[in-house]
C-alpha cells in the first residue's frame, strides 16, 4: 500500500507539470468557448455577439452558430457515394478504351433485373443533380440548434468566460471550454441536451447498465463452472464428456478456458456499452471515452471479479456449510484464495492473446487487405488503411481491472504477481509503440483521465485491503485484522486529498489565469487576430458536411491553421504562482520525499 501511495502521488505531480507544459500551444480552441442551451430569441450570430459583448466588452472576435443541417448531411453522404461510383466507372472505362461499357442498375440488378445504362454518363447525371440539391440546401440554412462557438481575442478572456455562469437558469447559456474540432461528435452537438434531459438520459443509461450487469452475470457464472470439473458434470449433464479428458486437457479446461471465455464475453459487451454511452448525447469523443471508461471498469469489477469470486468459491462450499455450519469460516477461508487460478488464467489470456493481437492487429490487417485489394479508387484505398482510433476508455478500464485483481490477490495468492508483471510489461511496450507510431489521436485531454484512473487504483487497493482483512478474519486472526483496520481509511483519505489537491483541476482542463495572462502579453495582437480570422474563415467551427467541396466531395478536408509557436513557445517558462509554490514542496525546490511526506 505504501509503495502504491508513493507512485500515485509522484505520478499526480508529474502529470500536473506536464499538463502545464502541454497546454497553451496557441490553437484556436484555447481562444474559444462552446455555448449550448441558447434561447431561441438569440437565433443569429449578431444577437449572440451583442449579448456576449455586454458581458465581455471589446473581447469578442467572432461568433459561429450551429444549425440543423441534417438534410444537407444526407445529400452530401449520397454525393460522396455517387462520386465514388463515378470514379470507378471512369477507371473501368479507361481500362476498356474505345470499347462500349454498359451496366445494369437498380435494386435487383444483381439478379439481372434493371435498366441497362452507360455508367459514366449515368453517374455524371446523378452527381450533378445531387450538387444542385446540396447548393439549394446550403442556401436555405436549417433551424437554429441553440449552440454556438464564440472566439475571444485573448486566451485569458476565453478562460474567464468558460469558468463563469452566464445566466440564472441552469438550462440556458451553458458554457464550456471549446474542444478540438476533431474531438466533437457533431451529430450529438446539434441535439445538445439541457441539464434536465441530460439527467434523464444518464439515469436511463445507468439503469440499463445495471440490468445488463445483472443478466451478464448469468453467463459469467456458467463460465466459472468450468473451474471445477468435479461438479461440472453433475450440474450440467450435457457436459459429462469432459470427465473423459486426459489430465492435460482437464488442466487446460480448468486453467485457461474460463479466462478465455471471460475475455470474449467482455469484448462482446464493449460495443454495446459504447453505443449506450454515446446515446446520452455526450458532445465529444474524449468525454465519451471518459464516461465509457468509468462504466466499463465498474462492469468489469462486478462481473469479472465479484461474480467470479461468488460463483467459483462460495457456491462450491455452500453444500458443506449447510451440512456442517461450524466449518463455514474454515471452508470460506480456503476456497476464496482458490479463485486466483481463474484470475491467473484471465490475466494470462489478456497478456498472450489480447495484447499480442493488438500489436499484430490481425483483424485490422485482414480488413485493410481485403478492402484495399477490392478498391479501385485512391480514396477507397486510403480509407481502408486508415488506423483505428485508440480506445483510451477500454484500455484504461482493463488496466485498472488487472491492477485491482493483482492487488487483491497479492497477499492471498502471491503466485498471481508474475503474471501481472507480464501483463503490464507487454501492455506498456505495445501501447507506447501504438501511440507513437500507429494511431493519430483525435483529442488531447491534458491529464483529465488520470484522476479517474487513480480513483480506480485506490478502489482496487481498498477492495484488496478489505479482502485480506476478510480472509484473515475467516482464519480467526482477529488481532491482525484489527491492525489492518486503518489501511482502508488512510487510503480513502489520501484519495480524497489528492482529488481535491490536483484531481479537480486536472479534470477541468483549464490553464491557470496567471499563465494565460503571461502568454497573451507575449503574443502580437495583430498576429493573433490574423490567425483567428483565418481559423474562422476556414470553417473550423462548422459541421464537416457544410464545408465539403461539392466539386470534389471525397477530397480530404484542409488541415486547420496552426499557430507558428516556435518563436513564441521556445521562450516560455512554465511559471507557478508563489501561492502554488507554498502548496507544492517540489515546485518550491523540495525533494520527492518531502512532497510525499507532506501529501501523507
Amino acid at each position: 500500500t505504501t509503495v502504491c501511495f508513493y507512485f500515485i502521488v509522484k505520478n499526480y505531480h508529474e502529470i500536473y507539470k506536464m499538463r502545464l507544459r502541454a497546454m497553451g500551444t496557441g490553437e484556436c480552441q484555447e481562444y474559444s468557448v462552446l455555448i449550448t442551451g441558447i434561447p431561441e430569441e438569440y437565433d443569429t450570430e449578431a444577437k449572440i455577439r451583442v449579448d456576449i459583448e455586454r458581458k465581455y466588452p471589446g473581447q469578442v472576435l467572432s461568433v459561429q452558430i450551429i444549425q440543423d443541417e441534417s438534410k444537407l448531411k444526407k445529400i452530401v453522404k449520397k454525393l460522396k457515394r455517387e462520386t465514388i461510383h463515378l470514379l470507378r466507372a471512369r477507371i473501368h472505362q479507361a481500362k476498356n478504351g474505345e470499347q462500349k461499357v454498359s451496366k445494369r442498375v437498380g435494386w435487383c440488378s444483381c439478379i439481372g433485373i434493371g435498366e441497362i445504362v452507360e455508367p459514366v454518363s449515368y453517374y455524371v447525371d446523378k452527381v450533378e443533380k445531387l450538387k444542385e440539391e446540396a447548393i439549394k440546401a446550403r442556401s436555405s440554412p436549417g433551424k437554429f440548434t441553440g449552440v454556438a462557438f464564440v472566439i475571444f481575442d485573448t486566451i485569458s478572456a476565453a478562460t474567464k468566460a468558460s469558468s463563469t455562469t452566464l445566466a440564472e437558469d441552469p438550462d440556458t447559456w451553458q458554457i464550456q471550454r471549446a474542444p478540438k474540432p476533431e474531438d466533437i461528435i457533431w451529430e450529438n452537438l446539434t441535439v445538445a441536451p439541457s441539464n434536465k434531459v441530460k439527467a434523464i438520459l444518464n439515469l436511463t443509461k445507468s439503469s440499463t447498465v445495471f440490468m445488463i450487469c445483472v443478466f451478464w452475470s448469468i453467463p459469467v457464472a456458467f463460465i466459472n463452472a468450468f473451474s471445477n470439473l468435479a461438479t461440472l458434470s453433475q450440474n450440467y449433464p450435457f457436459l459429462s464428456f469432459v470427465d473423459d479428458f486426459s489430465p492435460f486437457w482437464k488442466s487446460v479446461v480448468t486453467g485457461l478456458l474460463p479466462g478465455l471465455l471471460l475475455v470474449i464475453l467482455m469484448l462482446v459487451l464493449y460495443p454495446i456499452l459504447w453505443n449506450l454511452v454515446k446515446s446520452t448525447r455526450v458532445l465529444t469523443y474524449s468525454e465519451l471515452e471518459y464516461v465509457f471508461m468509468r462504466d466499463y471498469y465498474i462492469f468489469l469489477v462486478i462481473d469479472v471479479f465479484f461474480i467470479t469470486l461468488l460463483s467459483s468459491s462460495i457456491w462450491d462450499t455452500i453444500g458443506e456449510i449447510i451440512e456442517n455450519p461450524k466449518l463455514i469460516f474454515d471452508l470460506l477461508g480456503s476456497s476464496v484464495p482458490a479463485v486466483a487460478i481463474i484470475e491467473i488464467g484471465y490475466i494470462l489470456i489478456q497478456s498472450l492473446m489480447v495484447e499480442t493481437e493488438r500489436i499484430v492487429r490481425i483483424f485490422f490487417l485482414l480488413y485493410s487487405f481485403i478492402f484495399a485489394a477490392t478498391s479501385t479508387t485512391e480514396f477507397e484505398k486510403a480509407r481502408a488503411t486508415e488506423p483505428e482510433m485508440f480506445a483510451y476508455g477500454g484500455n484504461l478500464a482493463f488496466v485498472s481491472l488487472i491492477f485491482t485483481i493483482c492487488f487483491c490477490y497479492s497477499t492471498i495468492a502471491p503466485a498471481i504477481l508474475p503474471f501481472g508483471v507480464l501483463y503490464f510489461s507487454l501492455n506498456y511496450v505495445i501501447k507506447k509503440y501504438k501511440l507513437l507510431y500507429v494511431h493519430e489521436l483525435p483529442f488531447e485531454t491534458y491529464g483529465k483521465f488520470f484522476p479517474k484512473v487513480a480513483d480506480f487504483m485506490f478502489t482496487g487497493m481498498i477492495i484488496g485491503q478489505l479482502a485480506l482483512m476478510g480472509v484473515i478474519g475467516l482464519k480467526f486472526g482477529y488481532w491482525q485484522q484489527l491492525i489492518l483496520f486503518p489501511l482502508p481509511l488512510i487510503t480513502y483519505l489520501l484519495s480524497s486529498y489528492l482529488h481535491s489537491y490536483y484531481g479537480m483541476e486536472l479534470s477541468q482542463s483549464r490553464l491557470p489565469l496567471s499563465t494565460t495572462t503571461n502568454r497573451d502579453l507575449r503574443r502580437s495582437k495583430e498576429r493573433v487576430k490574423s490567425y483567428l480570422n483565418e481559423w474562422h474563415m476556414n470553417g473550423c467551427w462548422r459541421q464537416p458536411w457544410t464545408t465539403v467541396d461539392l466539386d470534389d466531395p471525397v477530397k480530404s478536408k484542409n488541415s486547420n491553421p496552426v499557430w507558428e509557436s516556435k518563436a513564441f513557445d521556445s521562450s516560455i517558462d512554465i511559471k507557478v504562482s508563489p501561492k502554488e509554490n507554498e502548496r507544492d514542496p517540489l515546485l518550491s525546490g523540495g525533494s520527492s520525499r518531502d512532497y510525499f511526506n507532506e501529501a501523507l
